[in-house]
C-alpha cells in the first residue's frame, strides 16, 4: 500500500497546540508558516488506525473504559517483536501519557529533597516534574565534541555515588540531541545505577524512531537487579502520531514498586483512560507496522535533505547527526547571536522551532527542528532559514 505523507492538514483554529502557540507568539506570522516545534507530526494517521476508530465509534459507546480484550497482549507482542522486551500483561500499567507518569514514578521511587540525575540538555518537562515533586534536578551535561554528543561516564559515576542522589531520569533515544544510546552505553549506565542503588526512569517514547545504522537498546531488555529498579515508559504517541489519545504503557517488573506507582495514581485520582486511545494503540500495534516502515523511510529522506542543505548552504550552522527521533538539533552559535536575538531572528523570518535554551543552559544557541512534515514544508523552512542566516 502507498501511504500519504504529502497531505498537509489545515490545523489552524482546530485547537492544535503548536499551531496555537505559534499564533500567540506571532499573530502576524505568514499564512503559510508551519510550526516545526512541538513533537507531533504533520502527517495524517495510518489508515489502519483511522479504520479502527471509525469501526469503534460506529459500534460502541465511549463510556468509562479499561483495557479491552486482547489489548495488553497486543502491547506485549509489539514490545517483544520490535524491541526484544519480554513483558507479561500484569507488568503493564496504562497512564494518560508518559509525562503524566513521570512525577508519579518519581514519587514512588524517591523522597522530597532527593536528587534526580539528568543527562543534559534534555526534554524540558523533566525539569518541571522534578521541581514540582520537590526533588532536585542534578545535571550531568553530555559531552559535545566534533558535532556529536556522548555521556560523561566519569561525571555520571561521581553523581551516582552521592548519597542524596537516588534516581536517573533517562531519555532514550535522547531528546533533543538525537542520540540512540548504544548497547555498551546502556549497559554502562545500568551498571553505574546498579552499583550505587539508583532507580532508573527510562523514557523510551521515541524508541521506534531510529534511523539506518543505529539500533535502540531498551532498558526493558536488561536482567538482574536493575530490572527491578527500572520504570520503563513507552507509548504509541510519537510513533503513530497519536499524542492526543493520551495513552501510555508503563512497564514495572517489580511488584512492590508497581504497587507504589499505582498508589500514586490513585492518590491523584487518575481518571479512566480515553477509549479511543486503547483502540488506536491496539490497531497501531496489530496492523500499522507497514505504515511505520514507510514513515521511517520518509523521515530518513527528510533528515538527509535538511542535513545536506545545512552543509551546502549554511556553513555558519551545524546539524548534529540525527540517529533517532524526528527532531533535528542544530548548532546556531556560529551566527554570534544571544538566545533572545536568535529567537527573534527566526520568528521574524516565519520560522517557529523549539529554542535550545528550553532544554537547559547547555542548549543555548541551538534550535530543535521537527522534521515530521511533508518535504515541501521543509524545503520552504530551509529557504527561510537561509534568509535568516544572511539577514
Amino acid at each position: 500500500m502507498k501511504y500519504d505523507f504529502e497531505t498537509l492538514v489545515d490545523r489552524r483554529r482546530a485547537g492544535a497546540l503548536k499551531w496555537d502557540l505559534m499564533r500567540q507568539a506571532q499573530p502576524n506570522a505568514p499564512e503559510d508558516a508551519v510550526p516545526l516545534s512541538v513533537a507531533d507530526m504533520e502527517f495524517v494517521i495510518a489508515p489502519e488506525i483511522r479504520a479502527a476508530l471509525h469501526q469503534y465509534i460506529d459500534a460502541q459507546i465511549p463510556g468509562y473504559s479499561g483495557a479491552p480484550e486482547g489489548f495488553r497482549e497486543s502491547v506485549c507482542s509489539f514490545l517483544r517483536r520490535r524491541h526484544g522486551v519480554s513483558v507479561s500483561p500484569e507488568e503493564l500499567v496504562q497512564t494518560p501519557g508518559v509525562v503524566y507518569a513521570l512525577p508519579r514514578a518519581i514519587r514512588a521511587m524517591t523522597e522530597e529533597g532527593e536528587g534526580i540525575i539528568l543527562l543534559t540538555p534534555v526534554y524540558y518537562p523533566f525539569y518541571r516534574v522534578i521541581r514540582d515533586t520537590g526533588r532536585t534536578a542534578v545535571p550531568c551535561p553530555l559531552r559535545y565534541e566534533e558535532g556529536r554528543y556522548s555521556i560523561d561516564f566519569a561525571l555520571l559515576e561521581t553523581l551516582a555515588s552521592r548519597r542524596e542522589n537516588k534516581a536517573l531520569l533517562l531519555c532514550s533515544p535522547h531528546n533533543p540531541v538525537g542520540r540512540v544510546w548504544t548497547a555498551c552505553e546502556v549497559r554502562a549506565m545500568a551498571e553505574i545505577a546498579e552499583r550505587y542503588g539508583l532507580f532508573v526512569i527510562a523514557d523510551e517514547i521515541h524508541f521506534d524512531l531510529v534511523f539506518p545504522g543505529h539500533t535502540h537498546t531498551s532498558f526493558g531488555t536488561l536482567k538482574g537487579e536493575i530490572a527491578g529498579r527500572t520504570i520503563l515508559c513507552t507509548a504509541p504517541s510519537k510513533t503513530f502520531n497519536l499524542a492526543g489519545m493520551n495513552l501510555s504503557n508503563i512497564i514495572i517488573r517489580d511488584r512492590a514498586l508497581r504497587e507504589r506507582f499505582c498508589r500514586e495514581l490513585r492518590v491523584d485520582a487518575t481518571p479512566s483512560l480515553n477509549p479511543f486511545g486503547y483502540v488506536a494503540c491496539q490497531a497501531a500495534y496489530d496492523r500499522a507496522e507497514p505504515w511505520l516502515k514507510a514513515l521511517l523511510a520518509y523521515l530518513d529522506g527528510n533528515r538527509r535533505f535538511v542535513q545536506e542543505f545545512i552543509v551546502r548552504e549554511l556553513p555558519q550552522l551545524r546539524a548534529v547527526a540525527l540517529e533517532g527521533t524526528y527532531l533535528q538539533w542544530v548548532d546556531c552559535r556560529g551566527l554570534g547571536l544571544e538566545q533572545d536575538a536568535l529567537e527573534a531572528r527566526m520568528t521574524a523570518h516565519g520560522l517557529f522551532f523549539d529554542e535550545g535554551y528550553l532544554f537547559g543552559q547547555e542548549g543555548a544557541g541551538f534550535e530543535r527542528i521537527n522534521l515530521a512534515c511533508p518535504r515541501r514544508v521543509l524545503v520552504q523552512a530551509m529557504e527561510r532559514l537561509r534568509a535568516a542566516c544572511r539577514a
